[in-house]
Formats: C-alpha cells, sequence, structure tokens
C-alpha cells in the first residue's frame, strides 16, 4: 500500500474492510517519529472522509486517525529525557488536541459502532495523557466530557459517560503503576 496521506483517505473512503484494515496495519507499522512528522497531513487528508454518509467509513476514519496517533508522549514518560525524536511533549500539543476535539465530534454520531470506536480512542489517548502526567489537558477534557453528557440523548450521553469513565480511570492504571516497586536484577 502506499503511505500518502490521499492514499489512506482513498481506503477509508472505500468502505471496504480490506483496504481499511491494511491502511490501519500499515500506519501502525510505521514508525512512531515518522507518524509523529505525519501525523498533520494525515489528518487534513482523512478527516473530510468523515462527511461520508456511511458510518462504516466514518468509523474507518476514527479508527484510522486513532491508530494513527505516535503517542510518543508514552515514550518520552518513559525516557529518562524530555525529548524523543525532537519531540517534547509540548511539541505533540496541536495534533494531540485535534485527535481530543474529532473524537468528541465522533462521540455525537448518529451511528453507535462511530462512537464506540471514540470511546476507544479516549482509551487509548487517556493512558498517554495520564502517563506523560498532562493533568492540565485532562482535566480540561474530563470537565468537556461531562459537559457534553448533560446535553445529549441518552444513547450518545452514554458513550460520552464511557469516554469519560475510560479517561478517568487512567489516574488508578497511574497509581498502581507508581506503586510498584520493581527492583528487577
Amino acid at each position: 500500500m502506499d503511505r500518502t496521506p490521499e492514499s489512506f483517505a482513498e481506503a477509508l473512503a472505500s468502505g471496504d474492510t480490506g483496504r481499511v484494515n491494511e491502511a490501519i496495519d500499515t500506519i501502525e507499522a510505521v514508525d512512531s517519529a515518522v507518524r509523529a512528522e505525519q501525523y498533520a497531513a494525515l489528518f487534513d487528508a482523512c478527516y473530510p472522509v468523515y462527511e461520508s454518509d456511511d458510518g462504516y467509513v466514518r468509523q474507518s476514519v476514527v479508527r484510522f486517525l486513532r491508530d494513527a496517533y505516535p503517542m510518543l508522549e508514552l515514550t518520552i514518560a518513559a525516557s529518562e529525557t524530555e525529548r524523543i525524536d525532537g519531540y517534547t511533549i509540548d511539541d505533540l500539543r496541536e495534533n494531540r488536541t485535534r485527535l481530543v476535539e474529532f473524537l468528541l465530534e465522533a462521540l455525537e454520531d448518529d451511528d453507535g459502532r462511530v462512537r464506540t470506536a471514540a470511546v476507544d480512542g479516549f482509551d487509548t489517548l487517556g493512558v498517554a495523557i495520564d502517563l506523560a502526567e498532562i493533568d492540565a489537558e485532562k482535566q480540561v477534557l474530563l470537565e468537556e466530557l461531562d459537559d457534553r453528557t448533560s446535553d445529549l440523548p441518552e444513547e450518545k450521553a452514554k458513550h460520552v459517560e464511557e469516554a469519560k469513565r475510560s479517561v478517568a480511570r487512567m489516574d488508578l492504571v497511574g497509581s498502581l503503576v507508581a506503586d510498584l516497586d520493581l527492583d528487577v536484577p
């Protein structure tokens, strides 16, 4: 598969399960630093595909943009340095913000499959935000999710609550990891 943003967008727009899964597998195999460099172009090419009338295509865009996100925050948080492959956690903020805003939009989609993919995206992104200790962003995200819950029909609010639980429970995971005393010889 060609690795241009446009070819990924074409695969997602096709609605063909095989092509969509190949696009996701292909982008996941790309090095995180390369994905960090290309994420804005991938987002710009694939986001318009989300305007499709086909729920599967919209779900595919959510899955792809979630899985294309490089998650370098995890590598930076696990390292003893503040910079990995030339990136700091703050350098990644713009793409992280774009993904969060997109996932918030997808939580309000009429198709439950799309909302479920968005919840999965918050589950994944919540790990990066928590372990990288980006507490201010996490708090803003939790407040945004809380605000949206009251304005949505019950079916959609349920998915927003699931997303909120995914992000909030990361505190528990982070504290469990911090509490482990792993003195490995």
